[in-house]
């Protein structure tokens, strides 16, 4: 959870508290049920992946 946290406060600049991280409907990772599932974030036609921009990026 540490980690969640520090990653979270991270990419958005600002102080995330526990029960923040904890309430929040923001899901990390997906369900993949076949090896061929498409991940939720892909990189772009140059094979680029969004970059996270402290302050700018929405994580809760």
């Amino acid at each position: 959870m540490t980690a969640i946290l520090g990653r979270l406060a991270t990419y958005s600049g600002k102080s995330v508290s526990w029960n923040e991280a904890i309430q929040s409907d923001r899901r990390l990772t997906v369900d993949a049920l076949k090896w061929d599932d498409r991940p939720p974030i892909a990189p772009n036609e140059n094979g680029e992946y969004p970059i996270a921009m402290p302050g700018i990026t929405k994580v809760l």
